[in-house]
């Protein structure tokens, strides 16, 4: 196969007299000896050159051929779906997609014998001739050998950031932090704040939940969590750390000096059309401080219940718990579940107008019009338990405990539930009957947890498929998952839409568990979470997983996905 295809380009270059046969054995020497291709070999000795090779080569081959490209054109997202190391042995580089092929920028026409790259690269492409030159400068620009493209713009500028630690103390987010001043965000000499602001606006961009900076021995690992799901978007050098993790120190009134102890921080960020909260956190680890950038995108309004996925019948159980005078409702589950959205999108289907509802939260996530929100802040000692005590003489109707975490939050907001109010709050159990027990390990008497909960929503979020680019199964693979018969009507594909990863959004499953007369006394008792979740399922109740299967039945996800999240 090789020889026959070598044996053609010695044609081709032969026909359009490029290069006399009598240059071959040289040119086959140096591709082995340097273990390059032969076009490489032929360039290497100067025999061609780019803008000659590439409209002939492409001729003859009946490939499009590109002169030139603007950069700006490039949608630089997609290098994530081809590693390092192939771009640079193949010497090619993604510039964007057509239907349901990515446009891979090629040089070399070896590259496309007998499929090999496609098989290497693991999706259909469709190569485009450009000049290796240009090829290589992507290359260069998406997969840098020791500075990532932002470090390379930090390098463009002559001076380094040198915070100065001043004297005065600011207090910001319940924190004592030292105020730093730096040079300003005008100045031309603040690569740093640039650098910053692209890790930022770059996770905007993607709808990432939160950035990762994590720093290892030789590199800095940036994340981003894309639904759910964390991917890496570069690696910066590790002689960076240092002064990122400061400016974002200064960005989140955090103390700089401080680099043992764990610290949190919120930011303010604006830069044109965009308006995130910014909620940081940091922790040293082995190579040195880690840090957590949390978006929260203040243009984005709060989604209703109807948005959150809950199929009709679950939703009316749902309504009907928050539209009680008195009682407490629980939502649970792992951090990052999307408890606090379910609990906003019940607050505002309260008339506010005829109820007065009161919040305590540790952060603040969204301001709600027409309702009253305290922020937790524990070093001047206004915690859950002490805010939710002062709270009760503001005579509320509606109260929101943005955690149950202590024993003492536990039992003031279950004695709040039981003398007239609606207490809203969550807990971070596994499931729904859990979080009975939990409260009780708490330290709160199973007969008070009986008399005031009326109900506990356990949650988890999926991935949702792709509306754009999902693909229809002809024959649906039909299974049986604890009694429910499951059909995938869909599986992922992939497209410039999902970023070729097949999803887009996510879309919760729930498990409501509606407390009655039979599960008060079975609570009452001190009943472990098995047999609550055995009574509750003999009444109708539908576990998280059944919930999710509903979801793979309406087309809307996958059982792999399910699996990933649901035990």
């Amino acid at each position: 196969m090789i020889h026959s295809i070598v044996d053609k380009i010695k044609a081709s270059l032969d026909t359009f007299g490029i290069v006399p046969l009598s240059m071959w054995d040289e040119i086959i020497r140096v591709a082995r000896q340097d273990n390059i291709s032969i076009v490489s070999a032929m360039l290497k000795l100067g025999i061609i050159s780019d803008p000659e090779t590439g409209p002939k080569f492409a001729d003859q081959w009946g490939i499009t051929y590109v002169s030139s490209i603007d950069k700006e054109d490039i949608d630089f997202s997609l290098k994530g779906k081809i590693e390092k190391d192939v771009a640079r042995k193949w010497k090619v580089f993604p510039i964007g997609m057509k239907d349901d092929h990515i446009l891979m920028a090629i040089c070399d026409p070896l590259n496309l014998v007998g499929g090999l790259l496609e098989d290497e690269i693991g999706f259909p492409i469709e190569p485009v001739f450009l000049e290796c030159s240009f090829v290589e400068e992507l290359i260069e620009i998406a997969y840098p050998e020791k500075s990532s493209p932002s470090s390379i713009a930090v390098e463009r500028h002559s001076s380094v950031v040198q915070p100065v630690v001043g004297e005065e103390l600011l207090e910001g987010n319940g924190l004592n932090a030292a105020y730093v001043s730096s040079v300003t965000p005008d100045s031309e000499d603040a690569p740093m704040i640039a650098l910053i602001e692209e890790i930022i606006l770059g996770a905007y961009k993607e709808r990432a939940s939160d950035i990762h900076i994590e720093p290892f021995e030789e590199w800095v690992r940036v994340r981003y969590r894309i639904d759910g799901m964390l991917h890496e978007i570069d690696r910066i050098s590790k002689d960076l750390h240092g002064s990122m993790v400061t400016r974002i120190k200064i960005m989140a009134n955090m103390d700089i000096a401080e680099k043992r102890l764990p610290q949190d921080g919120r930011i303010l960020f604006e830069k044109g059309d965009v308006n995130l909260d910014l909620r940081v956190s940091t922790i040293n680890t082995g190579y040195g401080e880690t840090v957590v950038i949390r978006l929260l995108n203040k243009q984005v309004g709060l989604i209703s219940l109807n948005e959150l996925g809950m199929e009709e019948d679950l939703l009316q159980e749902f309504r009907k718990i928050i539209n009680l005078p008195y009682g407490m409702l629980l939502v649970t589950g792992p951090t990052g579940s999307g408890k606090s959205t379910t609990l906003y999108a019940a607050l505002s289907e309260i008339d506010h107008n005829l109820r007065k509802v009161i919040t305590v939260e540790d952060p603040v996530e969204y301001q709600l019009s027409g309702i009253n929100q305290v922020q937790v802040r524990p070093l001047v000692g206004l915690t859950f338990a002490s805010a939710l005590r002062s709270i009760l003489r503001q005579a509320p109707d509606v109260i929101l405990v943005g955690e149950i975490r202590d024993r003492e939050t536990a039992q003031i907001a279950v004695q709040a539930a039981l003398t007239g109010h609606l207490v809203l709050s969550t807990l971070h159990t596994n499931d729904a009957p859990s979080a009975i027990t939990r409260l009780v390990d708490m330290g709160v008497p199973s007969y008070l947890v009986a008399s005031c909960i009326a109900g506990v929503l356990a949650q988890r979020l999926v991935r949702r498929l792709c509306p754009v680019c999902k693909v229809e199964i002809s024959e649906p693979h039909e299974d049986n998952h604890s009694g429910e018969a499951v059909a995938q009507k869909f599986r992922p594909s992939g497209c410039q839409e999902c970023k070729m990863t097949g999803f887009k959004g996510r879309v919760g499953i729930f498990e409501l568990m509606t407390v009655d007369t039979e599960l008060r006394d079975v609570i009452a008792r001190g009943a472990p979470a098995e047999e609550l979740k055995y009574i509750a399922e003999s009444k109708g109740m539908q576990t998280l997983r059944d919930n999710a299967f509903r979801k793979v039945n309406d087309g809307l996800t996958t059982v792999s996905e399910i699996m990933r999240v649901v035990k």
